[in-house]
């Protein structure tokens, strides 16, 4: 997984690349504390060029969310496609996230 981070009028917008796997985890809690200490009421991640999930990215996702819950942070999932999106919505994230084209 690679990631950037691009600012944006509504707060960030984190675009992840590639396979989103457990061997991401050190890199996805950078991610975490970019959500810990923003001060953007709303963070979207970027999923277009995400070609593949595990169960482990799920759960990240899921830390992620508890994350911001705590602050009121709403987060987004924008242009997630094909499998990652399936999964996705198989694991019940629409109640979790707000999903976007």
């Amino acid at each position: 997984m690679e990631y950037r981070v691009v600012d944006t009028e509504k707060g960030q917008e984190i675009w992840i690349e590639g396979a989103f796997t457990f061997r991401d985890h050190d890199r996805f809690f950078e991610v975490v504390s970019l959500i810990k200490n923003s001060k953007d009421e709303q963070m979207t991640f970027n999923l277009s060029k995400c070609d593949f999930i595990d169960s482990a990215a799920l759960g990240m996702f899921v830390i992620a969310s508890d994350e911001a819950s705590a602050k009121n942070m709403t987060l987004i999932i924008k242009s997630a496609t094909g499998k990652v999106k399936d999964v996705m919505f198989a694991a019940r994230f629409d109640s979790l996230y707000t999903f976007e084209d």
